[in-house]
Order: C-alpha cells, then sequence, then structure tokens
C-alpha cells in the first residue's frame, strides 16, 4: 500500500515539474510575467459615489467611506473616462468610425422650412380719414376680399365739414367755377364717388357714414380693427395677401451656405401631401445671419394656385449635395438623444477600448447623417454601432454618460445631491454656529467687494477652525472641516477678487452641508443659489437674511439668486 502510495505522488511531482517546464518557460520567454497588484496603476473611487476618481487612496469627500481601487489595466484614465473588454466589445458588436470633412457626393442635405405668404404680395388696407368704424365687414382671417367691395362704414367728422363746405361752394357754381372745381376735386381725394357727390348735392343734406372701399383683392392674414374703435389716417385695418405665390422659407446653418446657391434644384415635401412632391429652385439666400439661431433663410417661391400650400405649414427641403468637404458629420446611429442634448461616444486611445461621452450640437440632416456644428473634430472616432451598449458600460462604471451627463464634475454633483447625514453633537454645533458668523462676514465684504477686508475675515475665520479639535470627527465630518479651512486659507492668501470668490464657492458648499445637519438654531440660516455663478454652474451660500445679496457679483448683480432652503 506504501508502495502505491508512493508511486501516486512520484507521478504528481514529475507532473508539476512538466507543467512548470512547458507553461513557466513559455511566459517567460514570450515577456508575460504575471502582474503584482503593485504594478499595475489603479484609480480610487467610493463604492457609494462612483464619479469620485482620485489617483491615492483616502476618503470619500462626500460620505468618508474608504476608497476603493480600481484597475484600469495599467494607465490611468481621465475623471469621464472608461475601457471595455474585448469580450464586450465583441460580443454587443461594437463598432466606431473616424470622422472627418469627406466628401459626400451624390448625398443630400435635408432643410427643415416653413410656408409663409409672399411679401411681394403683401398688403395693408388704411383709413383714408380719421373716424370711428360703425360696422366691419371683414370678421375673420382667411376671408377673401376684392378691390372695390365695401368692408365697412365709418363715421367721420371731417367728411361730414368737408361736405359742407362743398354745399356752400355749389352756390358759387356759375360765378366761381374754379373754386367750385378745387371743391369737389378736393371729395375726389377723400375717395368720394362721384355718384356719392352727386347725391349730396341733390338732397342738400351731408353724409354722417362712409363706406369703407377696399383697395385691393386678396386672403385676409391679419385683423387689426375693431368695431366702435377710433383711428387715424393711415392707421392699418387688416392685412391681405395673395396666395397664388407662397414662399418656402428654410433655416441653414452657416456650415451649409457653401453647398447653397440661387437657382440650385430643391425638392419639398411635407406631412400634410405626402403623396407629392414640388420641384423648385432657390430664389433667394438671405445675406445676413440670424446671431441668435446662427442661420440664414434660404427662400423659396413656389406657385399655389390650387391652394395647397397653407402659410405656416411646415415642409422639408431636399438639395442635391455635390462635394461636401466643408461640413462635419457623424452618423445618426452615432447620436444620443437626451431632451435638449444629443450625445455620442468618442474612442479617445486610437489602439485601446477606452470611450468618452462628448456633448454635441446638430446641424441639419445630410442624408443618413447629422451634420455637426460644435463638440468634435475632424479625425475624432466616434462610435457607430452599439451606441446604446456602451452607454451602459459608461452607467456601470460611474462615468458620465446619457442619464448623468449635466454632472460636469464632482463638486456640481454634490451640490445637486441630497444633503450629507452628518452626526454632530451639541458641542460641536454650539461652535459651529459661531463660526457661521464668521463665515457670513467674509459673504458680506464679497458682496461690498472688498479685497482686503474680505482677507481679513477669512484670517478671522481661519483661527476660529484651527481652534476646532477634527481628529476626533468622524471621516465626513473631518473631510467637510478640512476643505473649509483649504478655502479659507486661499481666500485670505489671494489678493483678487475673482479668486477669492472662486476659493467662496467649495467653501460655502462645505458650509452648507454642515449646516444642513444643524438644530435648534436661535435665527434661521438661509441657503441661496445663483444659477449664473461660476459661468453658468451655480453656486450656493449661507446667509442669516432671506433678502437676496450675491457674494459672487456683488453689486454687477447684486440680486441674482433666490432661496433654495431655510435650515432652523
Amino acid at each position: 500500500m506504501i508502495k502505491k502510495y508512493g508511486t501516486y505522488l512520484a507521478l504528481l511531482a514529475a507532473g508539476l515539474v512538466l507543467g512548470y517546464l512547458i507553461f513557466g518557460t513559455t511566459e517567460k520567454e514570450n515577456g508575460h510575467t504575471p502582474q503584482t497588484e503593485k504594478d499595475r496603476q489603479a484609480q480610487w473611487t467610493c463604492s457609494m459615489h462612483p464619479q469620485i476618481s482620485k489617483t491615492e487612496k483616502g476618503d470619500c469627500p462626500l460620505c468618508g467611506m474608504d476608497l476603493i481601487a480600481v484597475d484600469t489595466g495599467g494607465d490611468i484614465l481621465e475623471a469621464n473616462q472608461f475601457r471595455m473588454s474585448e469580450n464586450a466589445m465583441a460580443l454587443a458588436n461594437i463598432e466606431t468610425t473616424t470622422i472627418g470633412v469627406n466628401d459626400l457626393e451624390n448625398n443630400t442635405l435635408v432643410l427643415s422650412g416653413v410656408i409663409t405668404s409672399n411679401e411681394k404680395t403683401n398688403a395693408v388696407q388704411t383709413t383714408i380719414f380719421d373716424g370711428r368704424i360703425e360696422k366691419l365687414n371683414v370678421n375673420y382671417v382667411g376671408e377673401y376680399v376684392k378691390k372695390g367691395q365695401q368692408i365697412g362704414v365709418i363715421y367721420a367728422p371731417e367728411m361730414y365739414t368737408a361736405q359742407d363746405r362743398l354745399l356752400t361752394s355749389s352756390s358759387f357754381r356759375e360765378s366761381n367755377p374754379k373754386l367750385w372745381a378745387a371743391t369737389r376735386n378736393t371729395m375726389g381725394l377723400w375717395k368720394m364717388t362721384d355718384r356719392q357727390i352727386d347725391e349730396v348735392l341733390q338732397t342738400g343734406k351731408p353724409m354722417f357714414n362712409f363706406p369703407l372701399i377696399a383697395d385691393v383683392s386678396g386672403t385676409v392674414t391679419e385683423i387689426m380693427a375693431a368695431e366702435g374703435q377710433f383711428y387715424n389716417e393711415g392707421d392699418p385695418l387688416y392685412k391681405v395677401s395673395n396666395l397664388y405665390t407662397v414662399w418656402a422659407v428654410f433655416d441653414a446653418y452657416e456650415n451649409q451656405l457653401p453647398l447653397l446657391n440661387m437657382g440650385q434644384d430643391i425638392l419639398i415635401t411635407s406631412k400634410a401631401f405626402d403623396d407629392k412632391k414640388l420641384e423648385a429652385k432657390i430664389s433667394f439666400v438671405e445675406p445676413i445671419l440670424d446671431p441668435t439661431k446662427r442661420t440664414v433663410s434660404v427662400r423659396v417661391t413656389l406657385n399655389n394656385k390650387q391652394q395647397l400650400l397653407k402659410p405656416g405649414m411646415f415642409v422639408q427641403g431636399t438639395v442635391a449635395v455635390d462635394g461636401a468637404s466643408q461640413v462635419l458629420t457623424v452618423p445618426k446611429s452615432s447620436v444620443l438623444w437626451t431632451g435638449k442634448r444629443s450625445l455620442v461616444y468618442v474612442k479617445t486611445v486610437s489602439d485601446e477600448p477606452v470611450f468618452e461621452i462628448a456633448e454635441v450640437t446638430l446641424g441639419n440632416v445630410m442624408g443618413d447623417f447629422y451634420t455637426i456644428l460644435e463638440g468634435l473634430n475632424p479625425g475624432d472616432e466616434v462610435v457607430t454601432n452599439g451606441t446604446f451598449t456602451v452607454d451602459a458600460a459608461a452607467q456601470l462604471q460611474g462615468k458620465k454618460s446619457m442619464m448623468g451627463a449635466k454632472d460636469k464634475n464632482i463638486a456640481s454633483s454634490n451640490m445637486e445631491g441630497e444633503p450629507i447625514a452628518l452626526n454632530l453633537d451639541s458641542t460641536f454645533q454650539a461652535k459651529f454656529t459661531k463660526i457661521i458668523h464668521s463665515y457670513i462676514a467674509i459673504k458680506d465684504a464679497l458682496i461690498a467687494t472688498d479685497t482686503e477686508k474680505t482677507m481679513a475675515r477669512a484670517n478671522a475665520l481661519l483661527k476660529e477652525l484651527n481652534a476646532l479639535d477634527i481628529t476626533s470627527m468622524e471621516a465626513v465630518t473631518r473631510s467637510n472641516i478640512q476643505g473649509i479651512i483649504d478655502n479659507a486659507a486661499a481666500i485670505s492668501e489671494a489678493a483678487d477678487i475673482a479668486e477669492q470668490r472662486q476659493h467662496f464657492k467649495p467653501l460655502s458648499q462645505k458650509m452648507v452641508n454642515i449646516a444642513s445637519n444643524l438644530k435648534n438654531l436661535n435665527q434661521p440660516v438661509y441657503v441661496q443659489h445663483c444659477p449664473m455663478a461660476d459661468g453658468n454652474k451655480g453656486a450656493d451660500w449661507l446667509s442669516f437674511e432671506n433678502k437676496v445679496l450675491n457674494p459672487y457679483f456683488g453689486d454687477k448683480m447684486l440680486t441674482c439668486g433666490s432661496v433654495t432652503q431655510t435650515i432652523q
């Protein structure tokens, strides 16, 4: 029996030696020695707050928990970059494309537009004398008015006076024919017809109310007049347009202008008539750029004898593109939509599966592509297939993703998140209440834009903070106090008001974190927020007053902000 077990042990030992000689030698020859944990470079993050990313071990600045190491595959990634495994890339069939200003010959440019009335055929009906409209026959938009048609009745005191002069001068018809002719011609200038003048002369009684006669024919597009209102000479009553021709007005972005020219063929479609396509030519490209939309109006004149096109109707225009070498585009499959934002994933390392999200500004559609106005550069490598899978990987790794792309950095995420719960004893609360008063003094100095006073009051705050024993505090409280100390010290050494205000933001957030956990205060403390501070990223501060006085702008925008929380 002993001999049998001895044989088994000998065979096992021989197998181990043989395995080492084959596999161990091969690994060494190929340079694939096992990598130890110390050899790998790691990032440190928090299991509860994965947006935290540090290069050294420590405590989470949000909750105080110990940071854990995250293997990055041997290199240090940026805060919002993440790595996917080759196996995950293959299973999800993830594909990327290097974008550029490529030639898109035989492609199309799709423009969005709207039908408007042809301004060349627009006209305005006005009053020709002062008066009060007794009756208006034009009652609704869309009504057709013909030139010479009576459109209402107006009472005009001046016309009554003019008729009285006409009757008086009629007695001088034989003795002073020139005076008579001049008076009668004046009535013609008031748009009285010969029949109306003869009627007044025959009856010997002036007319009180006069008919309003249409000067032009067309469809009513806007009504400005109302019965019972008094109008001065030349006041508009309504607008008309001849809708036998209309305009299709499209918006084109500035980087699309090289592709568009007057006389260029354009195919117009609308959901209102899916079975019809209107062939036309671009009649005008506006020479002035709209500074708010960064677009130029492209106009097409359309025949509308069948009244198929209605002003306000949305249309699309498709233009054949030849050599669109000045337009940066991405495939439609690359873009993720999150309401107002459009996002793509960029492969940041050419030979490794490392990705980062990027927010882009889209232009119009060009076939199966979107034009890119901002956010990408030629040569960027973007995900074109499997974009949602890449976004899911970003979310699982706690990186910026489609669901959390607003979180620009850790500080903003902290400010927008839930208040941090702290366990504060009564002794600490009493001491920190005094610290709030010193903090308020800094805030008041910043409101006054007084650099020297701000430095002095920051020094006073430091003295009170240094008197605290933070060694016995829990980690998260200690982290917040240390943040207040660091930023107060920076303010005390900064001789520039802009730099002081820059450090005041993180100092204030740490103060808000702690003050939100205080109880039974002698007076209310108000948390106030300015959305325009720090380059429109927003910033908070504490105040004893409900009235907003902004420390980040001073008298430039003193009252910008609002109260977001009351601590009592």
